[in-house]
């Protein structure tokens, strides 16, 4: 049936996958063959991984976080992953066939169908999907083995999620946990008043930087030399034409309407949101008395000046030209139906009652091409600045390839080289700042060698390494003056650490935090609104040993137990408040929370039937996997 769908699949220009399509094509590669150890990662029961297979599932691993934009893990991490995932897979597909479960033609082909990325226009093609599958290096009948497994894999979790309830009562004891909140007071003992203290001796730094040496280690760093083909550049050998300008113009037709608009002025008798019908009408009598004085002849801008309580009084209620949809619907609707001198009668809004009065009115226009053609024609050679760069970037490129030198490449376009000082991947590069783009491809590109074309917001560059150099620990005459910088500075937080445990005696004495400021010359700092979830704590930052105590501290027990370091300062606290979750909001909050820990206590009931296959299966891992993390259950 399967078959019937990849029939006369012809070549298609191929959509970019989503992560979903990468994690599930991640798991492929469990398969039933025997193999040499050396050659298997992992054998489960008497299935085996092969190591070919664990080498897909980490590389699309990999592929997934850096097109999920994140900083890739370290590869240890995963590939511990990638192989603790095909063996749960294996896992589950074993527990599926002594359950009986299975995957039916129909279903997998259901599935398949429904798949967003294997979509053109919100319907199935099947061009469209072989063609996706082969740009991934996947023939179907692969990918349908695979997807058929990970469903087969999905029945097992649905029947251990089934059996998981999250009761009212268990609702409101995590609703209650998470919502308590508390209130610290603390001090500081800062650790830079023992700075001028700290006596160092070249024995101390010599014995710190080679207990230390890793901490000065220099990164690898590239020099590269680049020549930058930016729109500016070339822009002043554009020269858009009259047709062009004409063109851009009409395209853009809208950028160029000014609409409708009117100055106004207004005098505001304010109203608060809850205001009842007697406080209203007080509101409308007033108006209606300065309404009568104005008709009667008196300057509106007097008036402004003298009964709106509104911040534009003291410029007599002027409110400045404004167009639609800037101001609320009923002042709006007032407002541009009056002719310029014309004043509303009473107008409603939600700030109050208003008298409004209308000294100019702008009609709709559009900016005819005469007047704006500086401005297009500047664009334009900005756009077509860009596309020379690039066709002369392309061209150079291609000369570099054959062997023209970089210098004269920049000279035949009227550009230098530049040699900005070695840099690492993930610093600025001197100069030129922080070029992430331009550091990927120097990093990627070998020594000697001319990198790919780097494309970036500001233009594009071509680069050639000139030097790598490597990783290295520099010696103790360089790195010195951050030793003596970290020395120091180590030595001062162990002095106000040590100040701070003689202060804690006091305080679990005393267990008067103000008194004992006072008296040593501290200032008393808030952390309030302290919640459970999170490492944060306002106006100190993460500090997780405080964060654990904070919630056991009691009116009868305030202190906290021990001196917490925060960026070298000694800090000392003691419970401020404890206030209690709100239960008022727990119906409003339920169905949220519900979902939520739902959710939760699923994974986790998934995790600990996964758990037990592993202790009940016979799992060996292949040459060079008994070690790592996912291997040790």
């Amino acid at each position: 049936m399967l078959n019937a769908m990849r029939k006369s699949a012809d070549s298609f220009v191929l959509k970019s996958l989503f992560v979903i399509i990468v994690l599930v094509f991640m798991f492929w590669g469990v398969g039933t063959m025997r193999a040499n150890r050396m050659e298997w990662a992992a054998r489960v029961n008497d299935e085996v991984i092969t190591q070919r297979q664990f080498d897909t599932a980490f590389r699309r691993m990999s592929a997934m976080y850096q097109n999920m934009g994140q900083q890739s893990p370290p590869a240890e991490f995963v590939r511990a992953q990638a192989l603790d995932q095909l063996v749960d897979l294996e896992l589950l597909n074993q527990e599926a066939d002594r359950l009986g479960l299975m995957v039916d033609e129909a279903e997998l082909r259901d599935a398949i169908k429904a798949t967003p990325d294997f979509l053109l226009n919100g319907v199935f093609d099947k061009d469209h999907y072989v063609q996706v599958l082969q740009q991934n290096d996947y023939k179907p009948s692969d990918f349908e083995q695979m997807q058929r497994r990970r469903m087969v894999a999905g029945k097992v979790q649905g029947l251990v999620r089934s059996g998981v309830h999250v009761s009212d009562q268990e609702l409101q004891d995590r609703y209650r946990y998470e919502n308590e909140r508390v209130n610290l007071r603390f001090v500081r003992v800062p650790s830079k008043d023992f700075l001028n203290d700290v006596a160092l001796t070249d024995e101390d730094l010599q014995k710190y930087f080679s207990a230390n040496q890793e901490k000065y280690r220099e990164p690898e760093r590239v020099r590269i030399k680049l020549v930058e083909f930016r729109p500016q550049d070339f822009s002043g050998q554009a020269a858009p034409t009259d047709e062009e300008v004409q063109a851009y113009y009409t395209e853009h037709a809208a950028d160029y309407q000014k609409p409708e608009e009117v100055h106004a002025r207004h005098i505001l008798f304010k109203l608060p949101p809850n205001a009842d019908d007697a406080a209203k009408a007080a509101a409308r009598k007033q108006a209606e008395d300065v309404l009568a004085k104005e008709k009667g002849g008196a300057d509106f801008a007097e008036l402004a000046k003298q009964y709106s309580q509104d911040s534009t009084a003291e410029a007599g209620g002027d409110l400045g030209k404004f167009g639609r949809g800037v101001k609320t619907p009923t002042f709006e609707a007032a407002a541009f139906a009056l002719e310029p001198g014309g004043m509303s009668d009473i107008v409603e809004s939600p700030f109050g009652v208003h008298i409004i009065k209308v000294e100019e009115k702008t009609p709709a226009s559009t900016q005819p091409v005469e007047a704006v053609r500086d401005g297009i024609v500047e664009t334009l050679k900005t756009q077509q600045g860009r596309q020379l760069a690039m066709r002369k970037v392309e061209e150079a490129h291609d000369q570099l390839l054959d062997g023209k030198e970089l210098a004269q490449v920049a000279t035949d376009n009227g550009l230098t080289v530049q040699t900005p000082p070695p840099f690492a991947n993930s610093e600025p590069i001197g100069g030129l700042g922080l070029r992430p783009e331009l550091a990927k491809e120097a990093f990627n590109t070998d020594t000697g060698e001319i990198g790919e074309i780097v494309t970036e917001p500001t233009g594009y560059s071509i680069l050639s390494v000139e030097e790598r150099l490597p990783s290295a620990i520099p010696d103790f005459a360089t790195a010195r003056p951050r030793v003596d910088a970290d020395l120091r500075r180590e030595r001062a937080a162990a002095a106000a650490k040590a100040r701070a445990e003689e202060l804690l005696g006091k305080l679990k004495e005393q267990r008067d935090l103000d008194a004992l400021a006072q008296k040593e010359g501290l200032k008393v700092e808030q952390s309030d609104q302290i919640a459970r979830v999170g490492g944060y704590l306002p106006n100190l930052g993460s500090v997780p040993a405080l964060k654990d105590a904070v919630f056991r501290l009691t009116p009868e027990a305030p202190v906290a137990p021990e001196v917490y370091t925060v960026n070298g300062d000694a800090v000392l606290a003691v419970l401020a408040a404890k206030t209690p979750a709100d239960d008022s909001r727990f119906e409003t909050d339920k169905a949220a929370l519900r979902q939520r820990i739902q959710q939760q206590a699923e994974g986790a009931a998934v995790q600990r039937f996964l758990d037990q296959l592993k202790t009940k299966a016979q799992v060996v891992y292949g040459h060079g996997f008994a070690g790592m993390p996912s291997s040790q259950s």
